[in-house]
């Protein structure tokens, strides 16, 4: 890259910094906090963390099945196996 792009590139990220509105934040965010729509975002956050709590769970209880398994062969072991 020449100096002359990086001189460019950065004159337009500065040029679209200055000249940009200012954010707003959403009624949620800037609102109320004992707002109906600021309590059911929070609802739905606990919901999505317990939802992956339980996917992460079952995660771990599986991998734990697994390590059991493989320290105990001889309770999983098929009638006419040679090994």
């Amino acid at each position: 890259m020449s100096k002359r792009e990086a001189t460019t590139i950065l004159f337009l990220a500065t040029s679209v910094l200055l000249v940009s509105a200012d954010a707003n934040a959403c009624a949620v965010c800037f609102g109320d906090p004992e707002s109906p729509m600021t309590k059911s975002m929070v609802a739905g956050i606990w919901v999505m963390l317990g939802c992956i709590g339980t996917l992460l769970a079952g995660f771990a209880g599986m991998f734990g099945y697994w390590i059991y398994r493989s320290y105990h062969p001889h309770l999983y072991r098929e009638e006419g196996a040679t090994n």
